[in-house]
């Protein structure tokens, strides 16, 4: 399969390329989607104008930062070169990060439920990606390894690459199809009659992520993590993809929290062993984790390194369960279960025993901070017809 490097048509003497073309046609359709499943939710489907207008944007603005802040091995970037957008050089992670950022902002202030405005937009943005991964195609770029082997020269496996008169993994390709496919499960699990808000989102961290890492892997003109001018050797959409897949299954668990707790309640007498013996995990995972971290940090290579700084950030996370159980083990009874509970307006909780013995406990809102659910009320077809015979 043969393409000149970055084709283009002409229009009044403007130069416009096919990358252009079939990026533009994927964001065009990823908003005609997010209508659709608006209006199919209760909101308004023009509402897929607003987010628009103002995510893609930025987004774009993400995808070219990203790329600069993160450059080829061996090719430091130009600076002066940033609006040249004409010249190439988008990271899709990059679009995803300040788009999520972005659309939680316009959620917040139009009021809307933002893990279920994700959810909405996780279809159209995994088209987009299936669509946008074949202006590489035309660019000749995101290609793999190259393949010696004349029996495995063929079209999905490999593509012939021009400016270096060889033939390479198609790695474009494999994404394009991965992201496909992750769109048609996406459909379906919407449909399901478990879904739960905030669920898509989460499968897209995951699923992608897990994606982009195994086919990273394979990339040979992959974008590398700098510091200080020092190429240290990570690919940073690697990098990346491993955050979104713990972020991915931190979502899933907290949409599951509720049938995770009863399922470990179940293991425990009563909720004083079930209390202590989460202390004594939470505590014995943090050190684990530290140790590994100091080891991982001492060893200093590079992907090593990276993992440490997860451990660390798993470590605080962990912490705050701590305290969070400590609060908890101080409103249990003297029969080791969990009293009655009510909250003042200083903030502190008033315990009630079986017992009927009372007593104050002032818990550490910090820590449950970290895992609240800040979400505003779903709007949906129900409460929206309310709506408007109010």
């Amino acid at each position: 399969m043969f393409l000149n490097a970055r084709p283009h048509i002409t229009v009044f003497g403007i130069e416009i390329y096919y990358y252009a073309i079939i990026i533009v046609s994927g964001i065009a359709v990823a908003i005609s989607l997010f209508a659709h499943f608006l209006k199919k939710n209760g909101y308004d489907p023009y509402d897929a104008v607003d987010y628009a207008v103002i995510v893609i944007p930025l987004a774009i603005l993400g995808a070219r930062l990203y790329f600069f802040m993160f450059p080829y091995d061996g090719q430091p970037s130009n600076w002066g070169t940033f609006w040249k957008f004409r010249n190439g050089g988008l990271g899709i992670y990059g679009a995803v990060i300040v788009g999520y950022i972005t659309a939680a902002i316009v959620a917040r202030v139009k009021k809307q439920n933002f893990f279920q405005i994700s959810d909405l937009i996780v279809p159209g943005l995994l088209i987009a990606q299936c669509i946008g991964r074949w202006g590489n195609f035309a660019n000749q770029e995101a290609y793999g390894n190259m393949v010696t082997n004349p029996d495995l020269q063929f079209f999905p496996f490999a593509v012939f690459i021009d400016g270096r008169g060889a033939w390479f993994q198609a790695t474009f390709f494999y994404e394009s199809l991965c992201t496909g496919i992750g769109f048609i499960i996406v459909l379906l699990l919407m449909r399901s009659k478990k879904y739960r808000v905030g669920q898509l989102a989460s499968f897209y961290g995951i699923y992608y992520g897990i994606v982009r890492l195994a086919i990273e892997s394979l990339r040979s003109d992959s974008l590398y993590l700098w510091v200080g001018g020092v190429n240290t050797g990570i690919k940073i959409s690697q990098a990346v993809s491993v955050f979104t897949i713990l972020f991915g299954l931190y979502r899933l668990a907290y949409i599951y929290r509720h049938e995770l707790y009863e399922k470990y309640k179940k293991f425990f007498k009563n909720d004083e062993k079930e209390v202590k013996t989460s202390l004594i995990l939470l505590v014995s995972l943090i050190a684990v984790s530290l140790c590994f971290a100091i080891v991982f940090f001492i060893i200093g290579e590079a992907n090593i390194v990276l993992v440490g700084g997860v451990l660390i950030v798993a470590a605080f996370m962990m912490g705050c369960g701590v305290v969070i159980n400590l609060d908890r083990k101080k409103m249990l009874d003297k029969n080791g279960s969990f009293a009655q509970t009510a909250k003042n307006e200083d903030g502190t909780v008033v315990c009630t025993g079986v017992d009927g013995n009372s007593w104050s406990v002032k818990s550490n809102e910090w820590a449950k901070w970290i895992f609240a659910d800040r979400r505003p009320p779903i709007k949906t077809k129900n409460n929206a017809e309310q709506e408007v015979l109010q």
